[in-house]
């Protein structure tokens, strides 16, 4: 039937079983979607995996400041640019029309 095939049922158990290997990397090495990995697991009556959430990667709130202040201070030189190059053009029209 068509991609019920495509996954050996006792390598899924195995690595369904290990704790220490993520649903993402199951489905990689069996070469499937997280999706399709789910639903081969609920057919084959494989208990629901909890999700695990890896909180090591999130930002503590001085990242999260410090990367809000490079973003404040691009944004601003970029306007102060933007501010310079307009002076300049209105110093340049003015020049022209003084001619």
């Amino acid at each position: 039937m068509g991609r019920s095939n495509i996954v050996d049922a006792d390598e899924l158990r195995q690595l369904w079983m290990n704790e220490n290997i993520s649903r993402r990397e199951i489905g990689i090495r069996l070469g499937v979607s997280q999706s399709f990995l789910s639903n081969a697991a609920a057919r084959l009556g494989l208990p629901r995996r909890e999700t695990v959430h890896c909180a090591a990667n999130d930002p503590t709130p001085e990242q999260i400041a410090e990367r809000a202040r490079e973003c404040r201070e691009r944004h601003y030189a970029a306007r102060r640019l933007e501010s310079e190059e307009a002076s300049r053009c209105r110093a340049w029209r003015h020049e022209l029309t003084q001619t």
